[in-house]
């Protein structure tokens, strides 16, 4: 019996391991572009990547995952644009609304209801650029991060567009923009 307990908890010992090895691996490959450079996506393959990697975290943390919205798409497309050709990253540039204008203007608000919004944005080339690179940076940072993994939002829109503010529409770039929100 003793001899049977030892082997129980090696192989119990030895499964906990491998499923702890398991879920990194396992995330590579269901994020498909998770880990290519901007150069190797399309920009709306490494937004599907974005959205994936972003819900994988949500569940690592038993968070709901985020369902994409169309306006909050919308949103964020045209933000991510506007930065690329006018060299501008910030979550505001010159001649345009604040997020809540831009959500408003693409039909996400007003709801007449309670809301919530939030606003990730990035830029990077290279294997820098990609959309692990940026949601791993992203979860770096404390403000990033809370936006992320917070609780009550329930959907997002995720834009990504060659080029870089820097650079321009350089291929070798991305530029990211993940708007939340929640309406109740």
């Amino acid at each position: 019996m003793t001899l049977v307990l030892r082997l129980s908890a090696a192989a119990l010992a030895a499964l906990l391991l491998a499923l702890a090895l398991v879920p990194e691996g396992a995330a590579a490959a269901q994020c498909k572009g998770g880990d290519a450079s901007p150069a190797k996506l399309s920009d709306k393959r490494a937004a599907r990547a974005v959205l994936c990697l972003i819900n994988k975290q949500r569940r690592r943390h038993h968070l709901r995952p985020l369902r994409r919205h169309r306006a909050q798409t919308e949103a964020a497309r045209a933000h991510n644009r506007r930065m690329v050709e006018r060299g501008c990253f910030s979550h505001r540039c010159p001649g345009e609304p604040d997020l809540a204008g831009r959500l408003t203007r693409a039909g996400y608000l007003p709801c007449g209801c309670s809301w919530g919004i939030a606003e990730n944005i990035a830029f990077g080339s290279g294997r820098a650029g990609s959309p692990r690179s940026i949601v791993d940076a992203w979860m770096s940072s404390a403000g990033h991060r809370a936006n992320i993994l917070g609780a009550g939002y329930r959907h997002i829109g995720v834009a990504v567009d060659s080029g870089t503010p820097a650079a321009g529409r350089r291929r070798d770039g991305a530029t990211y923009t993940t708007d939340f929100g929640y309406k109740r």
